[in-house]
C-alpha cells in the first residue's frame, strides 16, 4: 500500500503512466524500526523522478514519499524519509 500512495500523489501532480517495480532482492531490515516503510516510498518516488525524467530534488522526492506515505493510515513523520540521501 506504501508503493500505491506514493503512486496516486505523484499522478496526481504529474500527467504520467505508471511503472513496475520489480524488488527482487534487498537488503533492508523489515519490521525493525529503521524506516523500511520510508525506505520503500523513496524508492518508488525516485522510481517515478528517474522514469519520467520529473526533474524532482532529493527534497521532492522526500516530499512525494511522505505524502504517500500518510496516504496509508501510517504516521510517519517527515524524518523518516532521510533515508533518501544515502548512497547511490
Amino acid at each position: 500500500s506504501y508503493v500505491c500512495g506514493v503512486a496516486f500523489q505523484v499522478l496526481k501532480k504529474h500527467r504520467i503512466g505508471g511503472l513496475v517495480i520489480n524488488n527482487y532482492l534487498t537488503t533492508l531490515p523489515l519490521k525493525k524500526g529503521l524506516s523500511s516503510s520510508a525506505a520503500i516510498c523513496v524508492l518508488a518516488a525516485r522510481a517515478f523522478n528517474k522514469i519520467y525524467s520529473l526533474k524532482l530534488t532529493v527534497e521532492g522526492e522526500m516530499d512525494f514519499a511522505y505524502l504517500g506515505e500518510r496516504t496509508t493510515p501510517s504516521q510517519c513523520g517527515r524524518m523518516d524519509q532521510c533515508c533518501a540521501y544515502g548512497s547511490r
